[in-house]
């Protein structure tokens, strides 16, 4: 039998998931004249929502027991769990305690997603495992990639 796991392989892994939440950029330290001009029509009192498509990837090496590198029914509730749950149909100006006294742009809301998975995945036993990237489409044209960093 041809041994392909005989060196290690690092590989990547990506799951998609949706959530629907609301948002108002606006900065209270600034002027409504510079939150318009700075956010535009996203600063409106009322705030507008968007369809959200979130992009977790996981890099790490294969398990030679179970030949993945993560179990994606697994990561597929982690997902539900600490994403969805927190963030579908939410108000993130609201709602979201971790966004308190930051202006929900979908760069904030990357690297927050990002600090909640990391921590999640610290629990998890498979130690080869590691949160490689974010993306967040906040429309079909605009996107946030993060990497950590």
């Amino acid at each position: 039998m041809n041994d392909i796991l005989e060196k290690p392989r690092k590989i990547y892994v990506t799951r998609k998931i949706e959530f629907n939440a609301a948002h108002r950029l606006f900065n209270p330290e600034l002027s409504d004249d510079d939150n318009l001009r700075i956010y535009g029509k996203c600063s409106g009192e009322h705030g507008h929502g968007h369809n959200y498509l979130l992009e977790i990837t996981l890099s790490g090496t294969i398990d030679r027991r179970t030949g993945y590198l993560f179990d994606l029914k697994e990561l597929k509730t982690i997902l539900e769990e600490e994403i969805v749950a927190r963030f579908d149909h939410r108000h993130l100006n609201f709602d979201v305690r971790e966004l308190d006294g930051n202006v929900p742009t979908t760069e904030i809301l990357a690297v927050t997603v990002w600090d909640i998975l990391e921590s999640r995945l610290r629990t998890i036993d498979n130690k080869e495992v590691f949160l490689h990237e974010v993306i967040i489409h906040e429309t079909g044209k605009n996107s946030v990639r993060y990497l950590g960093e």
